[in-house]
């Protein structure tokens, strides 16, 4: 996998106006449960190599557990005389996960622990495949479980006199069926006997961790879609449905655009309070570029015939070295260590094999490639970091055209029928005895014991009120509550008295010497509008010329570093080079205002052509946001939302985030590393009173903290740091708190909230504060709310017909994860 979404990427949304208070919705989550006699085995592994150091690689160990149970001539099933076709069926109901495996049943002739199953040379007398290089896999344990408690499984009524609990599946095959007469009849033909409660192992069986359940049932589950669909990072797609998306004039946009399906089992608590297994399906639209890595670099000629000079050559490695590509046929995203001119396919050996890059994708990959001449070839960062090869016709570079990202909504969405009936599909196909698999059998599901529902999760909707919502004395109304910018951008604040003139430094990109100017009075002309306490001059106070890169940061650092007029506000209108969606200099640039403490506001002109006669409707619509942004930054409230009476004033929010830095292949590490360390940014803002009248100017205190790379939680201090500073500096003896945590996954949410809340109460109750001239104490215990923000969850809701999205504002209760 790789990418955001496994590699490409996704997309969803989209949706006509529904009904405006519907009371009941249907899911995406699909109910399930299992069998009565349902159970599943994990046998823990010990893989190591000829020196006795545990094998890491889990590629490694999966390759070694299936020579050793399945290999047809010296594996541990083949040697004990099982039949061919049955070892074919045992081998879909094995899951390797590194250091264990699951089976839906338990592995014959596997009795003993521990027990070798791949050995090295010295072991030959025992009978077991020998590994060359002296690798070995011993199983050492076996645990049976069933379904956890309380989980809902399924009723079966008892057969006969003799009250036995029979499944309609087979015990020694992967076949489940519908009806108990055709269980008979099966085992009647092959002598096969049916999935029963009254076996050895029942006794030994005890009830299943929640995690390590689902845990099991997902790999099934992604066995099971295999089978039908190719896999796309943790998605599944149909390679050959995809659609070739153009623009307005008919040109092609150079993408494909896949349906990607998205399956997971989880746990739900549903209205009537108790647990159930639950599948989640979702439909995701997954972007590749049509074009290769080796036509971005021969722009469009021929390899063949064609010799790249040395600035062609470095322009190609600075461009792509150290990106991220997508595999062409198997979707997989890889990190690019090095484009290696010196070599091509067809001259670069591999290791090990006797044969050359070109020969091995033909002979073991059956691709034939169309350049195997054509330099460069491909290192990326393999499994285990390990340094691979790929032919440049084979991968494509992952970023997209900033073009192409700003048409994503229109071309890589999917409207709620569309989603609606795409979850139907995955529901029928993975209902009882609708999959018709390839192979041995037929459902794999049902015949591990994994009965999908044919059904829905319904539940009940409340269509919250709008809330008050005023910009500068105008009510948003319902009408306007989807999007506010057509009324916003009127809003006039009124502010005739105290006026701040900011004193403008523009920086522009060199290649913007044309339309630098025209953009400022643009941008000046619609801030000044709104006649709030903050203003543009008709003329900037100083004008920075730039370019890329160190000429950008380079240009700014030289301007500050002479002494500046107050209030000073820099404009920065930037146009990275190689259209890139994100300028890289961007960061150097605020770091050196941010650090001279002056605010600013950057404008991509690769995001948009402004100035551009035919992009006049987006630039205007981006140019009042970056009005609007800036009179925020300023300080101006540019809207107010009406607060409930019930929530004592004054009170703050303090939000929280942690931001990390992507990760890069490093040459010395050998491996992707993240380069630079992690910040924690931490903001604290006060509302005073309810009323819209006490709140013009916003209060916002924020401090910053560095943290190791990737750490997330541990915020405790640096939160009553920051409550504590910011009660001192804003002057406010808050009467209640809200804290807005994001970041944080499920399972760490009562860890991350029992590291915070306590420092940010002991901040409330010992920070003082001065009002006029006399001097209180923050109450001890003021009413405090702790919120998680998640915003990956994968749960969708539409209408019963599966016509509409819900409308903003639909509160659901009846369905917990």
């Amino acid at each position: 996998g790789g990418g955001r979404s496994g590699g490409g990427r996704s997309g969803g949304g989209g949706g006509g106006r529904g009904p405006a208070n519907p009371t009941q919705a249907v899911s995406n989550v699909i109910p399930a449960t299992v069998t009565p006699n349902f159970r599943f085995y994990v046998y823990s592994l010990d893989g190591q190599d000829k020196n006795g150091t545990p094998i890491s690689s889990k590629g490694k160990r999966v390759s070694l557990l299936m020579t050793g149970l399945f290999d047809s001539k010296e594996g541990l099933l083949a040697r004990n005389k099982v039949d061919a076709k049955l070892i074919k069926d045992f081998e879909r109901i094995v899951f390797c996960e590194g250091s264990f495996f699951f089976s839906a049943r338990r592995v014959p002739f596997l009795v003993e622990f521990p027990t070798t199953l791949i050995g090295a040379k010295e072991t030959g007398s025992l009978g077991i495949p020998i590994s060359d290089n002296g690798d070995s896999l011993t199983v050492n344990s076996l645990s049976i479980y069933c379904a956890p408690k309380g989980v809902s499984v399924g009723k079966e009524k008892d057969v006969g006199k003799l009250s036995l609990s029979m499944d309609r599946r087979c015990s020694n095959c992967t076949t489940a069926f519908v009806d108990r007469q055709a269980l008979i009849n099966h085992c009647s033909t092959t002598g096969h006997k049916p999935q029963c409660g009254d076996d050895e192992d029942e006794a030994k069986t005890v009830p299943a961790p929640n995690e390590l359940f689902t845990a099991f049932c997902n790999v099934a589950l992604n066995r099971a879609m295999g089978e039908r669909m190719a896999r796309w990072g943790s998605d599944f797609v149909d390679p050959g449905n995809f659609t070739d998306p153009s623009d307005r004039q008919g040109k092609s946009l150079g993408v494909h655009i896949f349906r990607a399906y998205t399956c997971d089992f989880g746990i739900s608590r549903a209205s009537t309070g108790g647990l159930t297994l639950s599948l989640t399906v979702d439909l995701k639209a997954k972007v590749i570029r049509k074009r290769s890595l080796l036509e971005n670099i021969y722009n469009g000629k021929n390899p063949n015939t064609t010799t790249l000079d040395r600035s062609a050559i470095n322009r190609a490695k600075r461009t792509y070295g150290s990106e991220i590509v997508i595999c062409t046929y198997d979707k997989r995203c890889y990190s690019v260590i090095e484009l290696d001119f010196d070599h091509s396919p067809a001259t670069l050996p591999v290791e090990g094999l006797g044969m050359s890059h070109a020969e091995y994708f033909e002979k073991r990959k059956g691709r034939k490639l169309e350049f195997p001449n054509a330099r460069p070839i491909i290192a990326v960062l393999g499994r285990n970091n390990a340094k691979i090869h790929f032919p440049a016709e084979f991968v494509c570079v992952n970023e997209l055209e900033p073009f192409v990202k700003r048409q994503l909504p229109m071309i890589a969405s999917f409207k709620p029928e569309v989603r609606h009936a795409a979850i139907e599909e995955i529901r029928r196909f993975l209902t009882p005895g609708a999959q018709k698999t390839k192979g041995v059998g037929g459902g794999l599901l049902p015949a591990l014991g994994i009965v999908v529902k044919d059904e829905r999760i319904k539940v009940g909707v409340e269509v919250l009120p709008l809330p008050m919502m005023l910009a500068a004395g105008m009510t948003v109304s319902q009408r306007h509550s989807k999007n506010w910018e057509p009324l916003i951008k009127n809003a006039d604040y009124k502010v005739d008295r105290g006026i701040v003139n900011m004193n403008v430094v523009l920086v522009y990109h060199k290649s913007l010497q044309q339309k630098f100017l025209q953009i400022y009075e643009i941008i000046c002309n619609m801030l000044n509008e709104h006649r709030s306490k903050y203003r543009f001059a008709k003329k900037p106070a100083a004008l920075v010329k730039a370019g890329d890169n160190n000429e950008h940061w380079g240009a700014v650092e030289r301007h500050f570093c002479s002494k500046q007029p107050k209030n000073t506000f820099v404009l920065d209108l930037c146009k990275p080079q190689n259209r890139q969606a994100h300028d890289p200099a961007y960061p150097v640039v605020k770091y050196i205002l941010t650090k001279h403490g002056y605010l600013s506001q950057f404008v991509n002109f690769n995001t948009c052509d402004h100035g551009n006669s035919q992009q006049n409707r987006n630039s205007f619509a981006i140019l009042h946001g970056v009005a609007r942004q800036i009179l925020s930054k300023c300080g101006v409230r540019i809207w107010w939302v009406k607060i409930p009476r019930e929530i004592p004033m004054p009170t703050i929010f303090v939000g929280v985030d942690v931001f990390h830095a992507p990760r890069k292949y490093k040459s010395e590490a050998g491996k992707r590393v993240s380069t630079k360390k992690s910040v924690a940014a931490i903001v604290v803002q006060v509302i005073r009173s309810h009323e819209e009248r006490d709140n013009k100017d916003a209060d916002v205190y924020s401090e910053t903290f560095e943290r190791d790379a990737g750490l997330e939680m541990e915020l405790g201090e640096p939160m009553r740091q920051t409550v504590a500073n910011a009660l001192k500096v804003l002057k406010v003896n808050p009467m209640s708190c809200i804290v807005w945590r994001d970041g944080v996954g499920t399972p760490a949410v009562k860890t991350v909230a029992g590291q915070e809340i306590p420092p940010v109460r002991e901040a409330l109750a010992m920070a003082s504060t001065t009002v006029g001239t006399a001097q209180s104490k923050v109450p001890k215990h003021i009413p405090l709310s702790y919120i998680v923000v998640q915003k990956r969850i994968s749960t969708k809701f539409l209408t019963v017909d599966g016509k509409h999205n819900l409308p903003s504002g639909a509160l659901v209760l009846g369905l917990q994860g």
